[in-house]
C-alpha cells in the first residue's frame, strides 16, 4: 500500500511529541457527512429543515452502543468527537474487532444497501456524533435528485476509506501490520485536520490485536520493540511517531 504524503518528517516528528495533537472535535467541512448537510442546507438559518432529521453533537458515553449487529438500518452517523469500534460475533459467540471510527468518519454506511447493520458499534471513550435519520429524509422538503446525488457522493467517499483500511491488513508480518496501523491512523487524523505527529490511541492493545489478526501479547511486544528502535514514543495511551519514514518503510 502506498501511503499518502505527510507533513511530518524524521526531523520534526520528535518535536511534535512535545505538543498536543490539536482539537478533538472535527470541523463540519472536514466531516464525511458534509455532502448531505450541504444538500439539506443545514447550515442556513432559514433552511426550515424539520427537527429530528439531523441530530447534531449527540453525546455518547464510553461503552455505549450506537446500534447492534443485525438491527434494522435507520441512520448514518458521523463521529464529531471521540472514537468508536465495530465488532462482529460468529456462531460460537466469539467477537472480532473489524473497524475503528475517528472524528469526521461515517458509521453505518454499509447497511444502506442491505437494510441491516453488519456489526455492533460501541464508543471507546466519551464521544459525540451527528445522526442523520435516513428513514426521514423524504420529509426534508429537498429535491429527491439532489439528496440522491449527495448520498452517492457520501457513500463513494466512505468506500474509498474502507478499502484503504482493509489494505492495511494485507501484511506478511506482525510488525508490518502494526506499522501500517499506526501510519494509517495518523494519516486519518491528518486528513481531518486533527494533527498526526502525536495522538491518543483510545482502543486497547487487545482491540488492536483483534483488528490486525494478531495476539495481544504480540502487539505489545511490537510496540515495545518500536520504542526501543526509536520509531515511536508511548506514554499511557498517547503515542508519538518519532520516525515516520522508518515506520513507512516497515509497513512496506
Amino acid at each position: 500500500m502506498d501511503f499518502p504524503s505527510t507533513p511530518f518528517s524524521s526531523d520534526t516528528a520528535s518535536a511534535a511529541c512535545c505538543a498536543s495533537s490539536g482539537a478533538s472535535e472535527v470541523a463540519c467541512e472536514a466531516c464525511g457527512l458534509d455532502p448531505l448537510c450541504d444538500a439539506l442546507d443545514y447550515a442556513e438559518p432559514e433552511s426550515g429543515l424539520p427537527e429530528g432529521i439531523l441530530m447534531r453533537r449527540r453525546p455518547v458515553a464510553r461503552g455505549a452502543t450506537l446500534f447492534e449487529m443485525g438491527e434494522p438500518f435507520h441512520s448514518i452517523f458521523a463521529v464529531k468527537s471521540g472514537a468508536f469500534k465495530s465488532v462482529i460475533r460468529d456462531g460460537t459467540g466469539a467477537s472480532t474487532v473489524v473497524g475503528f471510527y475517528l472524528p469526521g468518519e461515517l458509521i453505518g454506511t454499509e447497511a444502506y444497501a442491505g437494510g441491516r447493520y453488519s456489526a455492533t458499534v460501541r464508543a471507546l471513550e466519551n464521544s459525540s456524533v451527528c445522526e442523520l435519520r435516513m428513514d426521514r429524509l423524504s420529509q426534508s422538503g429537498r429535491p429527491l435528485e439532489e439528496i440522491q446525488h449527495a448520498i452517492i457522493t457520501l457513500l463513494s467517499q466512505d468506500l474509498s476509506s474502507v478499502r484503504a483500511l482493509q489494505a492495511e491488513l494485507i501484511r506478511q508480518s506482525g510488525p508490518q501490520r502494526v506499522a501500517a496501523f499506526l501510519v494509517g491512523f495518523a494519516h486519518r487524523l491528518d486528513e481531518r485536520g486533527l494533527g498526526a505527529g502525536e495522538f491518543r490511541l483510545p482502543m486497547s492493545r487487545s482491540d488492536i490485536a483483534s483488528y490486525l489478526g494478531l495476539a495481544s501479547e504480540t502487539v505489545s511486544r511490537i510496540f515495545t520493540r518500536f520504542q526501543r528502535q526509536g520509531l515511536i514514543r508511548v506514554r499511557g495511551k498517547r503515542t508519538c511517531l518519532i520516525d515516520l519514514p522508518g515506520l513507512r518503510k516497515i509497513a512496506g
